[in-house]
C-alpha cells in the first residue's frame, strides 16, 4: 500500500509541471519541436517532387542533416554565454526566412542542386534544438530533484511523440494538399511557437552568470565531462539509423514501402510510454545502470526484429524494442545535465543531439550495405549498436571511477 501511494505521488508530479513552467510555455515547447522532425522528411519529399530525382533529394537532405549536427552545439554554446532569449529569437527568425526561401524555390521550375543546398544547409544550421533547450530550462525551473526527474521524463516523451507526429503530419498533409504544405506549416510553427519560446523568459542560470560575470566553461572541458552520455547517445543514434534503414528494406521486401514509417513509429510509441514511467524507477538504479540495461534491451529487440516473418510481427517487435529506449534516453540526458560544469548545460545537451545525428548517419550507411544481402542483416547492425552502447558505457564508468580513486 505504501509503495502504491509513493507511485501515485510520483506520477502526480506531472500535474505540477504546467504550474511551474506555465501552460503557454509547455504548449509552445511541445509544438515548437515538431519542425525538427518535420523538416528532414519534408525536405526529402519536397525536393523529390520538384526535381524528380531521389538522389538529388537525398543529397540535399544530407546537407541539411549535417548542418543540423554542426549548428545545434553552436546554438547551445550561444545560449550558455548569452541566455536563451536573444539566440533563440534571432536564430529562430533566420530559420523562418530559410523556410520561406525554400517555399519560394519550390514554385520555380526545377531549381538547381546548388540553389537547394544553398537554402537547406542554412535551414539546418539555424534549426533551433528546442527540445534540448527546454530540458536546460528545467534545471533552473525545477523546485526539487523529484520534479526535475519528472520534467526530464516528460521531455523525453515529448521528443518521442514529436518524432512520431512530425513525419506522420508530413505524410498526411502532403497527400491531402501538396508537398510544399508541410513546409508552410513548419514555417508557421517556427514563427508562432519557436520564437515565442525564446521570448517567454530568460533562463535564471544565464542571468546569474551575467551578474557574476563568470565566463562559460571551455568546450573541451564540457565535452570531457559528458563523455559517457555523448558516447551512449552516439550509439543510440546508430541504433535509430540502422533500425530505420532495415525497416525500410523490410517494408520494400513485402511490397509495402509506404508503411515503413508507420511500422517504425511503433518503436517511438513504446519509447514514449516507458519514458513517462522512467520517473518511477528507484534511485538506487543509477543512470549509468539504466543506460547499460537500455543498451542490452535494444540489442535484444533488434535481434527479435531480425526474426520477424511478417509486417505485423515486426510491428510488435518494434514496439518491444522501443520499451528499452525510453528510460535509457532519459538517463542519458539526466547524466549529461548532472555531469556538465556550471554554465555548460545548453552546450552539453545540444551536443547530444549532434552525436545522435552522427550515429544515425554512420549506421544508416552500414545498414544500407548490410540490407543489400538480406533485410534481416541490417538489424544485426542495430543489435551491435546496442551492445556497444552497453559495453562502452560500462567501461567508461569503471575507468572514471578508477581515476577518481587515484
Amino acid at each position: 500500500m505504501k509503495h502504491n501511494s509513493k507511485l501515485i505521488l510520483t506520477f502526480g508530479n506531472y500535474r505540477g509541471l504546467p504550474r511551474t513552467a506555465g501552460r503557454f510555455h509547455m504548449a509552445v515547447a511541445f509544438i515548437g519541436r515538431l519542425p525538427v522532425a518535420m523538416n528532414v522528411i519534408g525536405v526529402l519529399t519536397l525536393v523529390t517532387v520538384i526535381t524528380g530525382s531521389v538522389s538529388t533529394a537525398a543529397f540535399v537532405s544530407a546537407a541539411q542533416a549535417v548542418s543540423i549536427g554542426i549548428g545545434n552545439p553552436l546554438v547551445g554554446r550561444l545560449c550558455d554565454r548569452c541566455g536563451q532569449r536573444a539566440p533563440v529569437t534571432v536564430i529562430g527568425f533566420c530559420n523562418f526566412l530559410c523556410l520561406c526561401a525554400l517555399i519560394f524555390l519550390s514554385y520555380l521550375h526545377r531549381p538547381s542542386l546548388w540553389a537547394l543546398i544553398g537554402v537547406c544547409a542554412p535551414l539546418g544550421l539555424t534549426t533551433v534544438p528546442l527540445g534540448a533547450l527546454a530540458r536546460v530550462r528545467w534545471y533552473a525551473m525545477a523546485k526539487n530533484p523529484p520534479q526535475l526527474a519528472t520534467a526530464l521524463s516528460y521531455e523525453s516523451t515529448a521528443d518521442e511523440l514529436g518524432f512520431v507526429l512530425g513525419p506522420a503530419a508530413v505524410g498526411i498533409i502532403s497527400s491531402a494538399f501538396s508537398p510544399v504544405a508541410p513546409m508552410i506549416l513548419s514555417a508557421a510553427i517556427v514563427l508562432l511557437c519557436v520564437i515565442p519560446f525564446g521570448l517567454i523568459r530568460r533562463t535564471p542560470a544565464a542571468q546569474t552568470a551575467e551578474k557574476q560575470n563568470k565566463p562559460s566553461p571551455k568546450a573541451g572541458t564540457v565535452l570531457k565531462a559528458v563523455a559517457i552520455p555523448l558516447t551512449a547517445m552516439c550509439c543510440l543514434g546508430m541504433f535509430f539509423g540502422a533500425m530505420q534503414t532495415s525497416t525500410t528494406a523490410f517494408a520494400y521486401l513485402f511490397e509495402i514501402p509506404g508503411r515503413a514509417g508507420l511500422i517504425y513509429a511503433f518503436m517511438g510509441l513504446g519509447s514514449a510510454l516507458t519514458a513517462l514511467g522512467a520517473v518511477a524507477l528507484p534511485e538506487q538504479f543509477t543512470q549509468v545502470q539504466r543506460i547499460i540495461t537500455g543498451g542490452l534491451g535494444i540489442m535484444i529487440g533488434a535481434i527479435l526484429c531480425s526474426l520477424a516473418a511478417s509486417p505485423l510481427i515486426l510491428t510488435v517487435f518494434m514496439f518491444v524494442s522501443g520499451l528499452a529506449i525510453g528510460p535509457a534516453s532519459v538517463a542519458i540526458f539526466t547524466l549529461a545535465g548532472d555531469s556538465a560544469p556550471e554554465g555548460g548545460n545548453a552546450f552539453a545537451v545540444t551536443a547530444l543531439g549532434s552525436m545522435n545525428v552522427c550515429g544515425v548517419s554512420t549506421a544508416s550507411i552500414a545498414a544500407g550495405r548490410a540490407v543489400s544481402h538480406s533485410a534481416a542483416a541490417g538489424y544485426y547492425v542495430a543489435a551491435a549498436a546496442g551492445l556497444i552502447m552497453a559495453a562502452a558505457t560500462g567501461i567508461a564508468a569503471l575507468q572514471r571511477r578508477h581515476r577518481n580513486r587515484i
